[in-house]
C-alpha cells in the first residue's frame, strides 16, 4: 500500500523554496475563471521600462509584463 503524501501549505512551500534559494512571487491579487485567471504578482526586479513575456507549454500559456516592482499575467490552462 502507498503512503500518501501530505500537501504542503503555502507557508511550508515558500520556506521550503527559500531554502533552496529561490524566490516566489506572492499573489496579492487574481481574477479567475474556469481554466484561465488574471493575476498582479510582486516583482524581485524594478524594471523602468516593461518586459514583456510568454510562454507556450504543453499544459498551460502564459503571458504578461513585469514593470516598476510588479507583474501583471494571464494564464489559461489547456
Amino acid at each position: 500500500m502507498k503512503k500518501q503524501k501530505k500537501k504542503m501549505t503555502s507557508e511550508e512551500f515558500e520556506k521550503a523554496m527559500k531554502a533552496q534559494g529561490r524566490l516566489v512571487s506572492k499573489v496579492y491579487y487574481r481574477i479567475t475563471f474556469k481554466g484561465m485567471g488574471i493575476y498582479i504578482l510582486n516583482s524581485f526586479k524594478f524594471k523602468l521600462f516593461p518586459k514583456f513575456f510568454c510562454m507556450n507549454t504543453k499544459y498551460y500559456i502564459e503571458c504578461g509584463v513585469n514593470w516598476l516592482g510588479w507583474i501583471l499575467e494571464f494564464q489559461w490552462n489547456k
